[in-house]
Formats: C-alpha cells, sequence, structure tokens
C-alpha cells in the first residue's frame, strides 16, 4: 500500500508517519523542507520536496498513491482563508482525479456540516463536498477543539496565569488529542474495506468548558490559571499584532461567535467516537513538559 501524507511535519501528519512506518507502508512525505523530515528517510519514508500550492508537484508526487492522506494548512497572512483553503482544496481534486488515487482520508473538523458561519471551518466543508466529487472513496475526519490550541497561550500562562479568548468560560465543548486524531487516521488508512463516502466525528472522553480547561491546566503547572472573556475588537487586535491578516482575524472571531453560541457541535452526536485522553491526562503529559521545554515553566 502506497500512502502519501501531505503535511508531515505538523503535530498530525507526525505523528501518522510515526504509527504507518511501524506498519511497513510504502510511505511518501510532501514536504517544502525536507530536512524536516530526514529522520523519517532514513527510516524508509520517501520524501518528496515540494510547494503544496504547486499544482503540478503535488499531482507529480502523489502517482501511484493508494491512499491520500490530505491536511489543508493555513495561510494566516492571506486576505481570505476561505478562497486560500478553497486554492489548495482544488489541487487535491487535480492530484487526486489525474492520479485516479482511489482512497481519501480528509482532516476536516467539527462543525463542518454547515455552510456558512463557521469561519475557517466552512472552507473545509467546501473541501468537503470538492473532493466528494472525485469519484474516490473518501473519509472526512471531524475532530473536536484541539486541547493543543491551548499552547497558542503559552505567553500569556506562564506570564499572567490566564487564557484569554472571545468566549465565556462556561462554553462546553468537546476536545481532543491531537495523537488521537492520528490514531484514529491510521486506522482509517489502513482499512481497505471501507467504500463511499462517510464522516468520522472524533472528540474526547468527555465535555469540557474553558473555565475547567483552565483549571485542570493550572493544576497541572502547579499554579493558578483563569480563563479571561475578552471582547472582540480585544481579540482581533491581539492577533492582527501577531501577524495575522485582518480577514483571517475576522474569520476566526466568527469561528469563535459560533463556539460561543454552541453553533459548532457534531453532525450525528449518536455517531460521534470517543477517544482516551482525558483533558487531565493530556495537561500531565503533554502540556506541562510542553511548556518546560519552551521554558515558560
Amino acid at each position: 500500500m502506497k500512502v502519501v501524507i501531505n503535511t508531515p511535519t505538523g503535530k498530525i501528519g507526525k505523528a501518522l508517519t510515526e504509527r504507518l512506518l511501524e506498519t511497513g507502508v510504502d510511505l511518501i512525505l510532501l514536504a517544502r523542507s525536507p530536512e524536516r523530515v530526514e529522520p523519517f528517510a532514513k527510516r524508509g519514508a520517501t520524501v518528496a520536496e515540494g510547494n503544496l500550492e504547486d499544482v503540478d508537484f503535488v499531482v507529480r508526487a502523489t502517482r501511484g498513491a493508494d491512499v491520500l492522506f490530505w491536511v489543508t494548512p493555513a495561510d494566516y497572512a492571506a486576505g481570505d482563508i476561505r478562497k486560500h483553503y478553497n486554492k489548495l482544496g482544488r489541487i487535491a481534486v487535480r492530484a487526486v482525479e489525474e492520479n485516479k488515487i482511489p482512497r481519501v482520508v480528509d482532516l476536516s473538523s467539527i462543525g463542518a456540516q454547515h455552510k456558512d458561519g463557521t469561519g475557517p471551518i466552512a472552507g473545509l466543508h467546501d473541501i468537503e463536498k470538492m473532493l466528494e466529487r472525485t469519484g474516490a472513496h473518501v473519509t472526512h475526519l471531524r475532530p473536536a477543539f484541539f486541547m493543543e490550541n491551548f499552547f497558542m497561550q503559552a505567553d500569556s500562562i506562564a506570564s499572567m496565569g490566564a487564557i484569554f479568548m472571545p468566549v465565556p468560560g462556561r462554553t462546553k465543548l468537546s476536545m481532543i488529542a491531537t495523537a488521537d486524531i492520528a490514531a484514529a487516521a491510521a486506522e482509517r488508512i489502513l482499512d481497505a474495506n471501507w467504500t463511499g463516502r462517510s464522516v468520522l466525528e472524533l472528540a474526547g472522553p468527555a465535555e469540557m468548558t474553558f473555565d475547567g480547561a483552565a483549571r485542570v491546566l493550572g493544576s497541572a503547572l502547579n499554579k493558578e490559571v483563569r480563563h479571561v472573556p475578552v471582547s472582540m475588537d480585544q481579540t482581533r487586535d491581539a492577533l492582527v499584532g501577531m501577524g495575522i491578516s485582518r480577514g483571517v482575524a475576522d474569520s476566526y472571531l466568527e469561528m469563535y461567535a459560533a463556539f460561543a453560541a454552541g453553533a459548532i457541535i457534531p453532525e450525528t452526536p449518536a455517531a460521534l467516537k470517543r477517544t482516551s485522553t482525558t483533558f487531565d491526562a493530556f495537561a500531565e503529559n503533554v502540556f506541562r513538559p510542553g511548556m518546560q521545554a519552551m521554558g515558560k515553566q
């Protein structure tokens, strides 16, 4: 089985690569910077150097693939992130159609059943529809809010003991560890028995409020950590100050508003697949060591 991974340096792509290398599949890694995946190359993976926005490269690098694992990376400098997602989606479609790739496992998102009103997630909705029109067998993974997203608050947690987000602390939502997403992706890739279009919605063992998440992270770090709601304008200013374009910032504000309104939920709650990593385990085994490695603890 020949499997192509288009983002082997991301959290999910890296963990997925680790898992698949242990199975003996023929693994092709698409990478702009080959030196970042050199350890995988030494273990038997084939590395194709190029840019995911180069359609000729993507088509060439995916020839002969039995499965394409596709992640649509964000461009935070783009003026319109949905337009950017659609551009990359069309490139994926071209590769699937020209190379007649039989199976695609697509990393989408919780809430991607909605056409609009979910910020960047709406772009992933578009890609789902594009891939389904290729005629390939397609599984869309729709994971919940990544537990690792809290690393984006590392500085404020370290310096102020606070997580600043434009949502009420009582907002409850599903969260998931990226390692569990990679495990689900590997299981799907290695299963040659599924056909057609399917959606696999993923979440951790239980829902969590932002207030509760702050308390758990604080306990793991042995300090008080609070969730502090901030205004949309404050959040926009902070995002733009980080170098994110105003258009992308506004898209993320729409997503935060949808989370606060309870609109970003599984399409089929009864079919939700619960994964094993609890938020407490993530805080102890991933977040605390990560903060220590960054010199934040």
